[in-house]
């Protein structure tokens, strides 16, 4: 028994870890894997940039309005806004006896 799983053991072929890595030569599924191992490897780099540009955009936004406080024409910066009412809100928790 030992002998016959010597035999098997030696005479595997080696298996490769990585499917792009490997010989793929006319698989059908060439493309595709090679295309998901392109997304796969983009796709954490774009989404570390946007996060660096949206807290880059977000932060010249804030800084840009900061400055409008107050307006040549001493309106002091209001655009009509200041009559929104405020509502506070409300618990959806039964009120206690």
């Amino acid at each position: 028994m030992l002998t016959v799983i010597l035999h098997i053991l030696s005479d595997a072929l080696p298996a490769w870890a990585c499917a792009v890595c490997g010989n793929l030569g006319e698989d059908p599924a060439a493309g595709a894997i090679l295309a998901g191992t392109g997304l796969l490897s983009v796709a954490p780099i774009l989404t570390i940039g946007g996060g660096i540009y949206y807290v880059y955009r977000k932060t010249k936004l804030d800084q840009g309005s900061a400055g409008d406080s107050s307006r040549a024409d001493g309106s002091g910066g209001s655009d009509g806004d200041d009559n929104v009412d405020v509502v506070p809100p409300q618990s959806v928790l039964p009120a206690a006896d």
